[in-house]
């Protein structure tokens, strides 16, 4: 019965994490277009999704502690559902908890690598908007106004090139 709520716990995390991935999808293609109301959005259905992962992995380890005092171990160890299934005799039970392993382990792997895309592209903008700033703060305004060359006088001194003292 506790190893139901492992599997059950499991399927809650890789549909959590999944729409984990749909958000962050969401969030690059809002960084890209420069939208920042989405962006907000995103972070706000990204932190509500992060509080049920930790709530959904709470009963992930209490399921495993109960599935332990099942089988008479009396160990307060956080196990991994590795380890776990070397406690499992059932085949079929076995599998399905390999199989959801898998799939998490790959949408980790896949938030991972989103969340790296994701960081990227903001160090980008960051780095453009940083970059644009010291263009305008850094120029002097005569620099900026458009002045006929033709009416401009040369600031150098009124030398000869052939000046020289004896």
């Amino acid at each position: 019965m506790s190893l139901l709520q492992v599997t059950q716990a499991m399927e809650q995390l890789v549909e959590l994490h999944e729409q984990l991935i749909n958000v962050g999808e969401e969030k690059k293609q809002a960084i890209m277009s420069n939208n920042i109301s989405v962006i907000t959005q995103c972070v706000s259905k990204e932190m509500q999704l992060v509080k049920k992962v930790a709530i959904a992995d709470e009963g992930r380890i209490n399921g495993v502690y109960s599935f332990l005092q099942e089988k008479g171990i009396r160990s307060q160890l956080n196990l991994t559902i590795t380890e776990i299934t070397r406690l499992i005799f059932d085949l079929e039970e076995k599998n399905q908890l390999v199989a959801l392993q898998t799939k998490l382990h790959d949408r980790l792997i896949q938030l991972k690598e989103l969340n790296a895309v994701n960081k990227d592209l903001i160090e980008q903008s960051l780095t453009f908007i940083d970059y644009s700033m010291n263009l305008i703060v850094n120029q002097p305004e005569d620099h900026m106004i458009y002045h006929d060359p033709s009416k401009q006088k040369l600031d150098m001194p009124n030398r000869n090139y052939f000046d020289t003292r004896a």
